[in-house]
């Protein structure tokens, strides 16, 4: 086991501590990598002092939305959960799946959680947020609720997760809402089709947060037109409105708070790696997801202008994964030679260094324009940023009573326009609370009532 006081030599030092079985469902290295190869630097190496200002670093959002976003909901306001939660993990092949590259031979099966009741039971089906697993500790909070409220659960990752994007995207270049939503609908059925018999289910309902929000309502409004499951009510939980927009934002929020270069990366990592080690010494597998390094920062950051930093690399992580995927599917060359992909047990360390210097506008313009533009006929890069809005669905959204949002007033993903159109558009279906950031307040006794009101068809009654 690594010492927590002493850096590695290399990134693949301590990948080299990770069992295989800790690696399933994971790029090998790549998002460990983008996470922890400052580790590089020496041990002797002295942090320099991040910078020191005390209020935000970009005024994008205030102190309270930054510290909630970072926190999340304290101990002492959580709803109650049940103790104990059935959980079956399964692993499921898509029959679309594309040719899987050598490089991610773990993930050819989809991996998604079922929580199952012993007695009929309407089912909770939950969407991931932007980057993320399908069993992260957002989910398990969200699981105990439904569960405990007597839902059977099933939840998923998000569609820019490396385990989806593998097995199954139909095209291997994620972040097209319309696209990812429709693999998600498809994998739906898939997956509910093969459940165990005896779960039987009476209802369904889908929900999802951050990303995964915009995706449960655009899941719906497909479903609507093809029938196949005849799902009921849709609760977004911090959703964005343009997609596009929202990564812009958390882009900025990177630039302004840790600078180009590795130089603002390096001191951050250095700053948080006693921390990040524990995190990992301590769990069963390796969640590298908005939680896992919120929670190395909690302890150790300061100020508004560090959690501004960790809350923009968490983003930036994530996206790392999704540009290696896409590049490498798409044969666009930006990181990946498409004549020579890497190959199982090949170092990513330095691919990984070189993705997290870049914004998702690079992602846009060198990977995701040209694959859409050439296969979507007709389109623009304009009409792919629109394409990104949940406008695409706005007179669903309008005019159907079963479409539900929860957000916050300084949710930093939103700015006031996009905050108020969700607000015009939704009317009495949306809960906007104060405050909590982003997600700073999931869990908390009035966001789980309220999403299990607005599930149950009573929110109208309980908003007047």
């Amino acid at each position: 086991m690594l010492a927590v006081s002493s850096y590695p030599d290399d990134i693949e030092t301590i990948v080299a501590y990770i069992p295989a079985s800790r690696m399933r469902g994971r790029f090998p290295y790549l998002a460990l990598a983008a996470m922890l190869c400052a580790l590089s630097v020496s041990a002797s190496a002295q942090p320099q002092a991040m910078q020191s200002a005390s209020g935000p670093a970009t005024g994008l959002a205030d102190s309270a939305a930054l510290r909630a976003t970072v926190f999340g909901t304290p101990p002492e306001d959580m709803a109650p959960l049940p103790e104990t939660v059935p959980l079956s993990e399964i692993n499921i092949a898509l029959p679309w799946a594309r040719p899987v590259p050598d490089v991610f031979w773990f993930d050819r099966r989809l991996r998604v959680w079922f929580s199952a009741q012993d007695k009929p039971a309407p089912l909770a089906i939950v969407i991931s947020g932007t980057g993320s697993d399908g069993n992260t500790k957002s989910l398990s909070t969200l699981r105990g609720a439904l569960y405990g409220a007597g839902y059977h659960v099933l939840t998923m990752p998000s569609p820019t997760f490396p385990g989806f994007i593998v097995s199954a995207s139909s095209t291997g270049v994620a972040g097209d809402l319309a696209q990812d939503s429709h693999d998600l609908y498809a994998a739906m059925q898939q997956i509910v089709a093969h459940l165990p018999s005896r779960s039987q289910i009476t209802d369904i309902d889908v929900l999802g947060y951050s990303l995964g929000g915009a995706n449960a309502a655009v899941v719906k409004s497909i479903d609507a037109t093809e029938g196949k499951l005849k799902i009921h009510r849709v609760v977004m939980i911090n959703p964005p409105v343009s997609l596009f927009a929202s990564i812009g934002r958390l882009d900025k929020l990177f630039a302004l708070s840790i600078g180009p270069g590795d130089a603002g990366v390096e001191r951050l990592y250095q700053k948080l790696y006693a921390q990040l080690a524990n995190l990992y010494r301590s769990s069963n597998a390796i969640e590298i997801d908005q939680n896992f390094l919120l929670g190395a920062a909690a302890k150790v950051l300061k100020t508004d202008a560090e959690f501004s930093a960790a809350i923009a690399l968490t983003f930036r992580i994530a996206l790392v994964n999704v540009f290696f995927a896409g590049d490498l599917y798409a044969g666009t060359g930006v990181v990946v030679d498409p004549k020579r992909p890497p190959k199982v047990g090949d170092s990513l360390a330095e691919t990984a260094r070189i993705l997290r210097r870049k914004p998702f506008s690079e992602y846009f313009d060198k990977v995701f324009a040209p694959y859409y533009l050439k296969y979507r006929p007709g389109s623009t890069r304009q009409s792919l940023i629109a394409d990104n809005r949940l406008d695409i669905i706005g007179d669903a959204l309008r005019s159907n009573p079963d479409y539900y949002a929860q957000t916050n007033s300084d949710d930093l993903i939103l700015d006031p326009s996009e905050l108020a159109w969700l607000q015009k558009t939704l009317g009495q279906r949306i809960a906007i609370y104060d405050h909590g950031g982003h997600l700073g307040n999931l869990g908390d006794r009035q966001q789980i009532s309220d999403m299990l009101t607005m599930l149950s068809g009573r929110w109208r009654e309980a908003a007047k």
